[in-house]
């Protein structure tokens, strides 16, 4: 179940599960990832949530955790659940689970504020399972998930100066930033097991969230209308170069009168969806396969209706005086409509696994610009639409040399889609991999080459990639060579130090070469601007 706010239409829009409720992680690199989409240039994570307990003779159990730090930090995650049975061919189960957390924070702003975070996250899940009495097995489960978070935190840095003297510290300038966050998702599951070797998955999947980051985008100089602009400096400005914007950087601190624009990205997304997976095992001789065909419909939505607050900075106390109408900021929708399909065979012939996939994405995207004085959004001003239709192959082999060595390697095309009304291209890429996996005992290796082989890098706009680019803006970067190689190393040393527990060590070591090769030019996009190639 894809978990971003909304992947298609918001590529860039980012919302992670509080981990401290997550009962396992797994990482797919490679082309293994064309099994997951959209995006297949670098892989998928996977997180699977606190499972309904499994009680020896039944009946239910629970965990409670507690812990406690400085700065009034608690977290406290519990749970309670387990699988009962309704009749002799039916289970029911059930999961309560919560996570509270929150701090008052480690740094200091000028002036005094807030610099914490509160987190309220909850999770519910019904389940109804077939026994072997049934004949036919079936597995049900419905699952719900409301978060809500509250986060005193600032895009607004420091000068070098400042953080070699106090990394802590916070400007006063940033005192009224915040982010919000409301998540809700709602997912229900079956799953047929019509033998052995064959079952079907099916998954309908609603999420909402919304989203809004109240925080200083730039700084005015007194006696100037910071709405219209002309001595208006970003942030960045202020923080990069303090002596060149002395003025601005006394505000920021709060020891000079001015003013600052601050920004309340207010932003709703969904996303909604159906995909079922059929999964079979078979031989042919002596091969055996086990096949995967899928088919997804997904579609997702963002809804920006963001506005801009004028403030005075008098004394190093902050006064609204100009409050910004909703929508006057930005006012747009962007949606999208996507069809997915994949088929994944895993062959195993002796010491060798093959796993050959194919993933066929077909995306209609859509963005509607409204006015920026239109609040009701009567009348469209501007309706841009773009598809994309792409087969993305991939191929990945193991080689089992002995119980201690493994040969790996893979291809497979990298895509990621551009978002709703963007002119850019897709982000293509092939990319190569192959090396070693060494294991024994305590001791295990890992060594990876890789190159990738970029036809259009796809660069998209943030605000932690750097100024001079509208957030969400795409660009294409042309052709891009990466190449490079990961090393990974892990050891437990227990039997070493001749202790009972477990004391895993581990080094990780990642080279990367990466050249354009096209000149990119002049660019609003920071990260590539004027860059040539070659370099």
């Amino acid at each position: 179940v894809l978990m971003a706010p909304a992947p298609y239409a918001a590529p860039a829009a980012y919302y992670f599960p509080f981990m401290g409720r997550i009962e396992a992680i797994e990482v797919v690199k490679g082309p293994a990832a064309i099994k997951y989409g959209p995006s297949t240039v670098a892989g998928a994570i996977n997180l699977f949530s606190t499972s309904i307990p499994e009680n020896e003779g039944g009946g239910l159990s629970g965990s409670l955790k507690i812990l406690g730090g400085e700065d009034s930090t608690l977290r406290v995650h519990g749970y309670a659940g387990g699988w009962m049975p309704m009749s002799d061919a039916w289970e029911a189960g059930i999961l309560a689970e919560t996570l509270q957390d929150r701090t008052d924070g480690f740094k200091t702003v000028d002036g005094g504020g807030d610099t914490g975070y509160r987190v309220q996250d909850y999770v519910g899940k019904l389940g109804f399972r077939s026994t072997a009495a049934s004949g036919l097995r079936h597995a049900f489960e419905f699952k719900v998930q409301v978060s809500d978070e509250h986060s005193d935190e600032t895009y607004l840095g420091l000068t070098l100066a400042d953080f070699e003297a106090n990394p802590y510290r916070r400007y006063a300038a940033s005192r009224l930033d915040e982010m919000n966050v409301d998540h809700k998702a709602f997912q229900a599951s079956h799953r047929v097991d019509f033998s052995n070797d064959t079952n079907l998955t099916t998954t309908a999947y609603y999420t909402e969230t919304a989203r809004a980051w109240y925080k200083i985008n730039d700084v005015c100089l007194a006696g100037t209308d910071c709405l219209v602009g002309a001595s208006r400096r970003p942030i960045s400005d202020a923080v990069g170069d303090p002596v060149a914007n002395s003025a601005y950087y006394d505000i920021l601190r709060g020891i000079a009168d001015g003013q600052i624009r601050v920004r309340n990205n207010n932003r709703e997304y969904y996303t909604a969806g159906i995909q079922s997976v059929l999964g079979t095992s078979f031989l042919t001789g002596d091969i055996s396969h086990f096949l995967e065909v899928s088919a997804r419909y997904h579609e997702d939505e963002e809804d920006r209706f963001q506005n801009q607050d004028v403030y005075d900075m008098t004394s190093g106390q902050l006064t609204l005086v100009t409050a910004g109408a909703p929508g006057s900021q930005e006012n747009r929708v962007g949606d999208a409509k996507a069809w997915s399909f994949f088929v994944q065979d895993t062959i195993d012939w002796g010491k060798l696994t093959v796993t050959p996939g194919l993933r066929y994405e077909s995306i209609k995207l859509r963005r509607t610009d409204y006015a920026l004085n239109d609040p009701a959004r009567t009348t469209p001003i501007a309706v841009l639409e773009n598809s994309v239709d792409v087969l993305i192959p991939g191929i990945g082999a193991v080689y089992y040399i002995n119980d201690e060595w493994q040969l790996v390697g893979g291809v497979h095309r990298g895509f990621a889609a551009p978002g709703p009304g963007s002119t850019s291209d897709a982000e293509r890429s092939i990319n190569y991999e192959a090396g070693f996996r060494y294991g024994k005992g305590p001791l295990s290796v890992e060594v990876i080459g890789f190159f990738n082989d970029y036809s259009n890098m796809l660069g998209t706009c943030t605000n932690s990639s750097g100024g001079g680019c509208t957030v969400g803006a795409q660009f294409d970067g042309g052709d891009v060579d990466v190449k490079g190689v990961e090393i990974t190393a892990g050891y437990d040393a227990a039997d070493l130090l001749g202790t009972s527990f477990s004391v895993p060590l581990a080094a990780v070591y990642t080279y990367t070469d990466a050249k354009f090769r096209t000149d990119i030019g002049v660019s609003n996009y920071e990260p590539w601007n004027g860059a040539m190639s070659g370099a």
